[in-house]
């Protein structure tokens, strides 16, 4: 079936995640433009600025259809040294920028850590809510909850993605095999390729509507977490389970 070109902008388009989704979107046809703190490699549109440049991140916007905005300091640290600038500020910049931009759809990025302090018998819902135990985790409660307001204020289609643990290199591989639970929340690179596809080309959600899901592969074993949103709202289907989907070895 023929794919609709869309023109997405992805911010970190040059971290661990937003390197394959750039190359997977722009070899389906889409108009991909980077921001990242690095070139991408593969695009010819790709913005080198920061995410606390509230100027740089309206130009990169210009002209745009929809963002992903993966672009966040990845771990856990200090609140103010660290996360403050990209994960608070920089969030801000990408949603008032959409807003300006006439953006129809944002996808931002969150992470199954936001409910690592929900202890429970059986499988975890999205009802469930958020329970962070770090400061990183709390700024994608604070990125979901932006979104949320976006979408009820804006008319924005809002994806709030709660990304799995996905391996960056063999390294963390060993260590997500060595986690008890690692096949349970893994997202291989191919399903997330294919989650954020879903995500540029699916009509739902609606504008106005903001929904969270969950971005991870199919778990190994017994099910934990509650897949159904993407699957329904986004029709996608994660083909991998742990290890599959790696780009590199791991033992």
């Amino acid at each position: 079936m023929a794919v609709t070109s869309v023109r997405v902008l992805v911010t970190g388009a040059s971290g661990a995640i937003g390197t394959p989704v750039c190359r997977h979107l722009h070899e389906r046809g889409h108009r991909v433009r980077g921001f990242s703190l690095e070139p991408h490699p593969d695009l010819e549109d790709s913005v080198v600025g920061d995410l606390s440049d509230f100027d740089a991140v309206r130009a990169a916007v210009a002209g745009v259809d929809t963002i992903i905005h993966l672009g966040a300091y990845p771990d856990g640290a200090d609140f103010i040294d660290e996360l403050l600038e990209p994960n608070v500020r920089g969030l801000y910049h990408v949603c008032a920028a959409a807003v300006e931009a006439g953006v129809s759809r944002l996808v931002l990025a969150s992470s199954l850590q936001v409910i690592s302090g929900i202890h429970k018998e059986g499988v975890i819902a999205i009802e469930d809510g958020a329970a962070p135990v770090n400061h990183y985790a709390l700024t994608k409660v604070w990125a979901e909850e932006m979104g949320r307001m976006y979408a009820r204020v804006h008319d924005l289609s809002v994806i709030l993605a709660r990304i799995g643990w996905f391996p960056r290199n063999t390294s963390e591989a060993i260590s997500l095999a060595g986690y008890s639970r690692g096949p349970s929340v893994y997202l291989s690179h191919t399903d997330a390729e294919r989650f954020f596809e879903r995500c540029v080309e699916s009509a739902n959600p609606a504008p106005g509507e903001a929904v969270t899901m969950l971005a991870i592969s199919r778990p190994g074993g017994e099910r934990r977490l509650d897949m159904r949103a993407s699957q329904e709202i986004l029709g996608h289907e994660p083909q991998d389970t742990w290890p599959e989907g790696l780009p590199f070895p791991y033992e």
